[in-house]
């Protein structure tokens, strides 16, 4: 029998929770955990030694060069006293893409990776679905996702494309939000729109009715908002800070360097383009979500991934023993 416990980020210690790991630990089971930096996701430590129970750690991105140097003053002493130890007591770590893998050997953690990306949902479109002459970006509203290179980017070009806008589409919290909202006023931005929180069913009319999607991150894990983007059949305009390289290659976006040209030109090139050529192309990125990224075939790999940790044997072939 497997038993999944999910650890959130979030501040401080929950000692339910610590108390559930506990008991839980006494057990053959797989305990995963998603994420770093909060102690929460130090329950590594907590789990005896001779527990029969497996554990497994998602870092989410955490691990990247960007991240490890964001913040590092108060990252360091954290990582070396405890947020380490509680990566190496894992059994297994789970990267969601290669570039995490490298960042993860990169760090000096020497255990099993698998290497599983996130999967998707493949929502249902209409063949006459309407596509407005939309850019959307959808995220969170941080440092890490490019908005200080995204906005001026825009408004260079958005004078030649008076026909288009740009959505923003994140939480509106936060000083960081403010900062950007006010750079957008400071730079008069023209034809833009800054949504919020966008969840659920607006957040799947947003994605089926936009023809273009944007996210200059400087890091991601994965990305799973590009992925979502592709599965609602739009093409990406992304950055070399993502794991999705093969956007070019596979006819459905365009992977560029994290500055402010590469995201100009990018922009100015997709804009220019006929809406029937952007649709083939999220045409191409849907059916690319299809075969590799929906849920069966991830969830899959994970279950087999349990049952190895769990019974032994050979290694599934995503899992990197070295």
């Amino acid at each position: 029998q497997m038993h999944g416990v999910s650890i959130r980020a979030f501040g401080g210690i929950s000692l339910s929770l610590l108390k559930d790991i506990h008991a839980r630990a006494g057990a053959p089971g797989i305990l995963h955990g998603h994420g770093i930096w909060r102690a929460t996701n130090l329950f590594p430590l907590t789990v005896p030694r001779r527990s029969p129970a497996r554990l497994v750690c998602s870092p989410r991105g955490m691990l990247s060069d960007w991240c490890m140097r964001y913040k590092s003053y108060a990252k360091k002493p954290f990582w070396h006293l405890l947020q380490r130890p509680a990566l190496a007591s894992c059994h297994c770590l789970h990267a969601t893409a290669t570039a995490e893998y490298d960042d993860i050997r990169r760090i000096g953690l020497r255990g099993p990776v698998a290497v599983i990306p996130d999967g998707v949902d493949i929502p249902e479109i209409g063949p006459g679905a309407c596509r407005a002459r939309q850019v959307v970006f959808l995220s969170r509203i941080d440092p890490v996702k490019g908005l200080n290179i995204l906005l001026p980017a825009w408004s260079a070009i958005a004078p030649d494309h008076v026909d288009w806008e740009l959505l923003i589409a994140g939480p509106l919290e936060g000083k960081y939000a403010d900062r950007i909202q006010a750079l957008a006023q400071r730079l008069s931005v023209p034809r833009i729109r800054f949504l919020g929180q966008v969840l659920g069913a607006e957040k799947r009319a947003l994605l089926a009715g936009a023809s273009l999607f944007v996210l200059p991150s400087y890091s991601e894990n994965f990305g799973i908002a590009i992925a979502e983007a592709l599965a609602h059949g739009v093409p990406v305009i992304t950055t070399h800070g993502t794991p999705w390289k093969d956007l070019h290659t596979r006819g459905c976006g365009w992977y560029i360097p994290t500055t402010e040209e590469a995201l100009r030109e990018a922009l100015r090139d997709a804009l220019q383009r006929p809406l029937p050529d952007l649709r083939a192309m999220g045409k191409a990125g849907r059916e690319w979500m299809q075969r590799d990224y929906a849920w069966p075939a991830i969830a899959s790999k994970m279950c087999d991934t349990y049952s190895w940790l769990l019974h032994g044997g050979t290694p599934p072939d995503w899992v990197v023993v070295d």
